[in-house]
């Protein structure tokens, strides 16, 4: 079962599912943005794979800090995936040269792009993966896309577009 939006499951491998480990903790976090900004730069600075979901739109932050001989961190757009068996089966597809983690730890964010770079959490990502050897025009392509994706999905609401509707009903194209 998934929590709503708001919620955290702490010591779950994925944040609504528990696999192993001790029974996870479901706790109510929320300040000027919405999160317990705290713990998501905590989860920023200490996990090794995390996953960032936006709210305002479907495609997901896909983080892994672990790096190889002449193998940088990877920091992706992806889409959006159905369980964590699919998500473990997609990073080790994307960085076959390493073992799957023990875990991937994900947090929604349910504000705008703009509040996640204002709040310092992309800034500790990018600083975060770059002194891990990812190169500073990755981390703004990947800001970018990011950006992009959300701007997509405004227009998309603004036309009617599926899933949208207009206040008329129809479609504004």
């Amino acid at each position: 079962m998934r929590p709503p939006a708001g919620w955290w499951v702490q010591g779950a491998p994925w944040p609504w599912l528990s696999q192993a480990g001790p029974e996870p903790t479901i706790v109510f976090v929320e300040d000027e943005f919405g999160v317990d900004l705290s713990e998501v730069l905590n989860v920023i600075n200490t996990a090794e794979v995390f996953v960032v979901m936006f709210l305002l739109f479907e495609r997901r932050l896909l983080v892994d800090t672990r790096t190889a001989a002449g193998e940088a961190p990877l920091i992706r757009v992806v889409d959006r995936v159905r369980n964590s068996d699919e998500r473990f089966r997609e990073l080790r597809r994307l960085r076959p040269r390493f073992a799957a983690p023990e875990r991937i730890v994900a947090f929604q964010w349910p504000r705008s792009m703009r509040t996640f770079v204002e709040s310092g959490a992309w800034e500790a990502i990018s600083n975060r993966v770059q002194s891990l050897g990812a190169s500073e025009s990755t981390c703004l392509a990947v800001l970018a896309e990011l950006q992009l994706e959300e701007r997509n999905e405004s227009i998309r609401a603004v036309r009617g577009e599926e899933p949208y509707r207009t206040m008329r009903g129809g479609s504004l194209s």
